[in-house]
């Protein structure tokens, strides 16, 4: 967690160097983008938690069903919210600024947030599925490297060394959420944490 929250501490400076409109701008969309996730994580934490029985009473077949349901769960909530930040996102942004500035930016952003939700909604999930299955560190280094290659590394090379602006930024995300939510996919279909002793 710290290794993590120091990548996008790193992220946070380096989008200040880019401008300080584009850190406002930045601030503001993650303060939505926290608020959106959190059903998400609400659903992953009950599919935690029934993994963990299920794996403990060797009922492995209940904990795979209950990690479906929980991702099934989760895309129903998080897909119209997505999708309202699509159609609407200068209604969401205009609770917090009215710099048109940050609308411009923000517009932008939100619509990736919104885009990306569905990735995110299962990345989180699966998460929280493997760490009640007791896998804990895989998740976590797969997001500290992902955060590191992809977020820290990779906007510096594109705002600040290729000077490529704000909206190059926000083409990181999908690759970082992406490759996230295949990992995690994948990690849960390899089916090696139903061995793991909770």
């Amino acid at each position: 967690e710290f290794v993590i929250a120091l990548g996008w501490g790193v992220f946070y400076k380096i989008v200040g160097l880019i401008g300080l409109v584009e850190l406002a701008t930045t601030e503001l969309l993650f303060t939505i983008m926290h608020a959106s996730f959190m059903p998400a994580m609400g659903v992953g934490q009950a599919c935690s938690t029934l993994v963990s029985k299920y794996i403990g009473s060797s009922q492995t077949g209940k904990s795979e069903i209950s990690i479906k349901e929980s991702v099934r769960i989760a895309e129903y909530i998080m897909a119209p919210m997505g999708l309202s930040f699509l159609i609407f996102p200068k209604s969401y942004l205009f609770i917090f600024t009215s710099d048109p500035e940050i609308i411009q930016m923000g517009t932008y952003g939100l619509r990736v947030i919104g885009a990306l939700q569905f990735i995110d909604a299962i990345g989180f999930v699966l998460w929280f599925a493997l760490s009640g299955a007791g896998n804990t560190i895989f998740p976590a280094m797969v997001e500290a490297t992902l955060t590191w290659v992809v977020i820290v590394f990779g906007s510096y090379l594109v705002g600040v060394y290729f000077s490529l602006g704000f909206k190059a930024l926000w083409f990181l995300f999908p690759i970082h959420l992406g490759l996230f939510a295949i990992i995690m996919i994948w990690k849960i279909a390899q089916g090696d944490w139903k061995k793991i002793k909770v």
